[in-house]
Formats: structure tokens, C-alpha cells, sequence
């Protein structure tokens, strides 16, 4: 019975017959290589804000298509961006880039929306969520009293154990305890709410500008470990809270998987976002998929494309999958931090599908990822002609 209900479905669906956003699953196309794209938060700026469902629904189905065309078979689909979030949530208040205003919700679920639609086309969706940056000063004033933050926020002992405030924003201290169980909290949520593949995170670890705001937690830790410095006690957190969060989904779920997209210099990583990279994929246990932010030209005069991928080759191994991190935001644009090779972006022709090609020689390789959906496939009139090339160019490549 179950099977010919599923085939009358099938059927409808076919036909167009069937209703609106029907929860039909089809199977997944489990690929080898994962050809992934990010669909962060300034992009809900242009396809959710001020729309209804229905525009939204239009909106998610040209991205489909537009996603379909280019042979994408991942998203790394923004829930979190600020402890808001892009659903309705028990420990978040909604994100001003749903509804245009922080704390008011949609009456629609725009991630749910996105999921199901990407499932029918055999997209997998993992949820992208930034676990430590939070509210600016003025945003988390307005958040409602039920929230965690909002809590921690109104009491001046939890604010100064939990919140640490850089440049006018709030972050979330990951030595605290209170503070990886709402992280791990939200993990559960999403795993539980949504038919999702897995949990994304990418660069966002201690904040560059960072001080003493840490210090309360940092002198419990050094009663335990006397010797530890202050780098060594915010390494040390930064390994805990990933470490936990792999695995929060691991137990949940053993199949679903863990990614991280770092920035590309690996140094920089570890002195100063404290994210010990090298460790986490030399050692296991810590992520599945590391996705280097690799935004750079060819021509670069500190970091060259080629050197910094030979650099992450250097320290992979096979318990972890490395997916190469590429730059579409970057066509047509000026690169001002590239020194000689500011204009490459610019006047050279192909140079995704290039990328692509150094990267699939790799004795590692297991794909691409790129940097991001609207501004690719809706980019700026001047270079309209230009992306399309880029895009053509790659799609004969990664097909």
C-alpha cells in the first residue's frame, strides 16, 4: 500500500497536479565529489525580505534551477547568522533578515521551503550556522527575554561570564559552558526539525580585536592548567566547542556529516581565530569535510591560488574530506589586497574553471565549493556578460 500510495504521488507530482511544497523525497544522487554552493544571509536580503510565500516559493525555484544548470549537488544554506535565525526557533529570535525587523516572524518557514525544494531536485542542504557571533549592542536591547542571550544579556554576572563585546558586537565566550549547550542546543534543533545532511560552519571563531573580555573564564581554566597562556586556553576552547558540536551530531545522528570552512591561511587560523585546523584534520574526530576560504588569483603577490593550495595538501590525510573554497564574488571586481594581481579578476577569462583544474589534480580532492548564489547567478550589469562566461566555462568543467 505505501508503495502505490508513493506512486500515485510521484504521478500527481508529474502531472503538476499536486499541490504546493508536497513533501515528495526523492533519492539523493550521492556523488563523490561535492559541487557545493553558499547561500548566506545578504542573499535572503534579495530573495525573502518583503516577499510573501509565494514570491519566496518562485524566488527558491529559480534558484533550483539556476543551481541545477550549473550541476551544484550541495548547499551550505545560512539558518544562523547573529543567534538569530532564518526559522522559527526555541533559542533564537527570528533573523531581521527574514521579516525586515529582528524578533518578528514570517508566517511561512523559508528554510523548510528551501529543503524541500532542493530535496526534489537531489540537492543535499547542510545548515549553516555562525555558533559564537552574536547581536551588536543596539539589536540585542530589542531581543525578547525568553531568548538565552537576551537572559544572559539583563544579568551583568552571565553577560560578563557568556557575552564578550568587540567593536559594538556581542560573541558568545566558547569557554563557557552555558554557552556550548545552547550552541549544541541549536545543532540538536536543526538536526531535528529539518531533513537536512548535515551542520556547516565557517570562520567565524574568536573575533579578530578580541582583549580580556574572556578573562573571567580563562582564570578558571588556569586554576586546573597553571601553565596555560591565554592563546593556549582560547585554542583550547575553540578544539572543545568543535569537538562537541561533531559530536552532538555524530550521536544523534551518525550519517549526518560536519564541515568547516576556514579561512585559507593556515597560520592565521590558529594565531589569530585560535582554530587549530591542522589538528582537527590530522588527528580526526573533528569535522568530516574541511572547506579552505581559498579567495584568491593566481597573481596574488602574498598568496598565490596555487601556493595555498599546495600549502592544505601539505597537512591533509584521508580522515578528512578537504572541498577547495573559490571566490565567484570576486569577478569582475578589483582585488585591492593582491598587489600585482589587483586587476586579475578583472581581465582574466576562465579563471573559476582554472581554479577547478588545479584543484582536481589534487591528491585530495573532493570538490568545490563557491562564494555565493545571488551575487553569480543575479551579478551586477557591468559584469553580467563576464559571469556568465565564468560560469559556462566552469559548468563544462565540474559536469
Amino acid at each position: 500500500m505505501k508503495r502505490l500510495l508513493a506512486t500515485i504521488c510521484m504521478a500527481l507530482l508529474l502531472s503538476g497536479c499536486s499541490g504546493p511544497w508536497e513533501r515528495i523525497f526523492v533519492k539523493r544522487d550521492e556523488s563523490t565529489k561535492i559541487h557545493a554552493i553558499w547561500v548566506a544571509f545578504p542573499d535572503y536580503e534579495k530573495i525573502l525580505m518583503g516577499k510573501t510565500r509565494q514570491q519566496f516559493e518562485v524566488e527558491v525555484h529559480n534558484m533550483m534551477t539556476n543551481l541545477e544548470s550549473l550541476g551544484i549537488n550541495t548547499i551550505y544554506l545560512h539558518a544562523s547568522f547573529y543567534t538569530d535565525a532564518i526559522y522559527e526557533s526555541q533559542y533564537y529570535p527570528w533573523s531581521i533578515y527574514a521579516s525586515g525587523t529582528l524578533g518578528k516572524p514570517l508566517d511561512y518557514d523559508p528554510f523548510e521551503i528551501i529543503l524541500n525544494e532542493a530535496t526534489l531536485s537531489k540537492i543535499k542542504v547542510e545548515a549553516w550556522i555562525n555558533p559564537l557571533r552574536s547581536l551588536r549592542e543596539d539589536e540585542i536591547v530589542k531581543v525578547d527575554d525568553k531568548y538565552p542571550i537576551k537572559q544572559w544579556y539583563n544579568d551583568k554576572v552571565l553577560r560578563k561570564q557568556n557575552l564578550m563585546l568587540v567593536d559594538g558586537r556581542y560573541y558568545m565566550n566558547p569557554g563557557s559552558e552555558d554557552v556550548i549547550e545552547l550552541i549544541e542546543n541549536v545543532v540538536e534543533e536543526l538536526i531535528g526539525k529539518y531533513n537536512i545532511s548535515g551542520i556547516h560552519i565557517d570562520d567565524y571563531f574568536y573575533p579578530a580585536g578580541v582583549a580580556n573580555q574572556d578573562a573571567e573564564t580563562y582564570q578558571k581554566y588556569v586554576v586546573e592548567n597553571p601553565e596555560a597562556s591565554i592563546e593556549e586556553y582560547r585554542v583550547s576552547t575553540i578544539n572543545n566547542l568543535v569537538r562537541r558540536m561533531f559530536l552532538k551530531i555524530k550521536n544523534i545522528k551518525s550519517g549526518l556529516v560536519f564541515s568547516i570552512s576556514p579561512i585559507a591561511n593556515i597560520e592565521r587560523n590558529l594565531t589569530e581565530n585560535y582554530a587549530d585546523v591542522e589538528k582537527w584534520i590530522t588527528e580526526g574526530g573533528y569535522c568530516d569535510v574541511i572547506i579552505p576560504q581559498i579567495y584568491f588569483g593566481f597573481e596574488h603577490d602574498l598568496m598565490p591560488f596555487e601556493e595555498v593550495v599546495k600549502s592544505w595538501e601539505q597537512i591533509m590525510n584521508k580522515k578528512v574530506r578537504i572541498v577547495y573554497g573559490l571566490s565567484a564574488y570576486k569577478i569582475g571586481e578589483n582585488d585591492a589586497m593582491a598587489g600585482s594581481g589587483k586587476s586579475e579578476w578583472i581581465e582574466s577569462i576562465g579563471i573559476l574553471a582554472n581554479q577547478y583544474k588545479v584543484v582536481s589534480k589534487s591528491k585530495y580532492y573532493d570538490g568545490i565549493a563557491l562564494y555565493r548564489y545571488y551575487m553569480m547567478f543575479y551579478p551586477e550589469k557591468r559584469i553580467k556578460e563576464q559571469m556568465k562566461v565564468e560560469l559556462s566555462k566552469l559548468k563544462d568543467m565540474i559536469k
